[in-house]
């Protein structure tokens, strides 16, 4: 077992992420002399210099002499100078689901998963548990509004993180307690492309927890999950163990009912949508299962504050209501649209910045259908992130297929041009909803703010 004492000295290499960010929080706080670096800046890596953590953008191979241990992102290349040089000197190399591995083995954690929802499900876990007077550690891929960060350190017997299936990560936690969200095919490349050996990764985790599993019954592949391992269930399904009933949109929140063992529960999350009830069901759930007061958790998510880029409200200006959500797979857009036809709004806009070519290509015939329940459809070109172009594979795939599907359709390449398109086109009454998991929310401050708002 890897044992952390080792190495006083550690650098967190791709730093700029939400997640390997908290994880540099987290090791700070556990008193290793920590830095941290990112070929990009971005708020994360300032947020961790402005914590104290020197930092800087790009390679500074030449300070591995200062390091006992370099902890990268799953996404980092292994030819990156930084982690050359940390071999060449002798410096042991980890990726992050290793780093995760050794948190977790002192200390088991209450683990959220699923294909969708995992981050804002673990946001709500955080929330239920502090309001019921508990102080979390936690690691989430997020930052969450109320307290501007995405990881912490706080009671070591309380650890609360996500559970990504990304990269194999979640198959090295150490588990108390697991929540599966939803069981679908994303991530493949990490599973030989196979839905079967992700399902089997899945089950393999839940085996593997000490304690309670829940997953959601309105889900197939999380009831799946749940046959297999034996899982608590939660959903509207009529033969979940704890039931959701009466949803019913409020604005920009849902109210609904849960139905459990200790008797019903009267419920409010000030986010929209059916598929948020669930989520919030589960936690409640899930801590109930873990020995935490339910009501006290279900009262505290009535002041849920979100994370950043889930659900988030960015400004509302001109009578245009702007919205900046991480919705990518034609899942999540669909559980977004579904969620703002409950509101009152004039019209719907879909705004989708396709997020990779290999998952562009994958998914291209069916976010038609996802994007289709949209009064006006904008796509963007394809961000690319760690992927280099693929030919043939641009946003205009997505816009043909939409189109093809019934919608109306503008294909606006550039992610720059947007903003100004919009606010000549948006009327008062509007909802705005700026979808993706690329550089797409730069332009959702920028379009409130040319309508004249504050954005947040």
């Amino acid at each position: 077992m890897d044992d952390l004492t080792r190495y006083p000295r550690i650098h967190v290499v791709g730093a700029a992420g939400a997640g390997m960010s908290g994880v540099a929080r987290i090791l700070a706080g556990l008193g290793h002399q920590v830095t941290a670096s990112d070929l990009a800046g971005g708020p994360a890596l300032d947020g961790l210099a402005a914590a104290g953590i020197p930092t800087w953008v790009g390679h500074r191979p030449g300070r591995a002499a200062d390091w006992d241990l370099v902890v990268a992102s799953s996404a980092v290349p292994d030819g990156d100078p930084e982690l050359a040089a940390a071999r060449t000197a002798a410096v042991d190399v980890w990726r992050r689901p290793r780093l995760l591995a050794a948190l977790t083995a002192g200390r088991p954690a209450i683990g959220l998963a699923g294909t969708h929802g995992k981050t804002t499900t673990t946001a709500m876990a955080i929330c239920g548990l502090r309001a019921a007077g508990h102080d979390p550690t936690f690691v989430v891929g997020g930052e969450l509004i109320d307290l501007g960060t995405g990881a912490h350190l706080g009671d070591p017997g309380l650890f609360v993180l996500e559970a990504d299936e990304a990269f194999r990560t979640f198959l090295s936690l150490h588990l108390r307690a697991l929540l599966v969200t939803s069981v679908e095919p994303d991530h493949l490349e990490s599973y030989d492309q196979s839905f079967a050996q992700l399902e089997a990764a899945f089950a393999d985790v839940g085996r593997r927890t000490a304690g309670p599993v829940l997953a959601c019954a309105d889900d197939a592949g999380a009831r799946r999950f749940a046959a297999e391992v034996r899982a608590t269930t939660f959903g509207t399904a009529a033969d979940a163990d704890w039931r959701v009933r009466d949803v019913r949109p409020d604005g920009w929140a849902v109210e609904f009912r849960l139905d459990g063992p200790p008797g019903e529960l009267k419920m409010r999350l000030p986010r929209p949508g059916a598929h948020m009830a669930r989520d919030a069901a589960g936690v409640v759930a899930l801590l109930a299962e873990c020995g935490y007061d339910p009501v006290a958790v279900a009262a505290g998510l009535e002041g849920f504050a979100g994370v950043r880029r889930r659900s988030e409200v960015r400004g509302d200006a001109a009578g245009v209501t702007v919205v900046d959500d991480y919705a990518h797979h034609p899942t999540e857009i669909a559980a977004m649209l579904d969620a703002a036809r409950g509101g009152s709004w004039s019209r719907v806009w879909a705004v989708f910045q396709p997020h990779l070519y290999s998952r562009t290509e994958q998914f291209a015939g069916d976010l038609d259908a996802a994007l289709a329940p949209a009064d006006r459809v904008v796509v963007t070109d394809v961000y690319g992130a760690r992927e280099e172009p693929k030919p043939g594979v641009t946003g205009e795939l997505v816009a043909d297929a939409a189109e093809a599907a019934g919608a109306r359709v503008d294909y606006v390449a550039a992610r720059g041009d947007l903003a100004p398109f919009l606010a000549g086109e948006v009327a008062p009454g509007d909802l705005v909803l700026m979808l993706g998991a690329g550089d797409i929310t730069v332009e959702a401050g920028r379009l409130a703010a040319t309508l004249g708002g504050d954005p947040s």
